[in-house]
């Protein structure tokens, strides 16, 4: 037909992109409370903010693993273990 357009029917795939976050935005955020990073708290478990790691548990879901080894006189004597959704970088949730 003269005249006509075409209309693409399929809507483009849109890639939903979530950065992992940092120690620091996980502590500015308070999901895990006011105390989870006090200085008191990590002075009895033997940690500090550089013990702390952030990998992906499930990627998809935006879900990150928080976790630390707690230490008793230089021995490694368990871990302090979160999951956090990080979906909303603006909100996120303790799962």
């Amino acid at each position: 037909m003269l005249g006509s357009t075409s209309i693409n029917q399929h809507q483009p795939t849109q890639i939903h992109i979530t950065m992992k976050p940092t120690i620091q935005s996980i502590r500015e955020s308070l999901v895990l409370g006011p105390y989870f990073f006090s200085k008191d708290t990590l002075k009895f478990f033997g940690q500090t903010m550089r013990s702390f790691r952030v990998e992906w548990h499930d990627k998809e879901k935006s879900v990150v693993r928080l976790f630390a080894p707690i230490k008793n006189q230089r021995q490694i004597i368990g871990n302090t273990e979160r999951f956090l959704d990080v979906s909303d970088p603006s909100n996120f949730k303790e799962v």
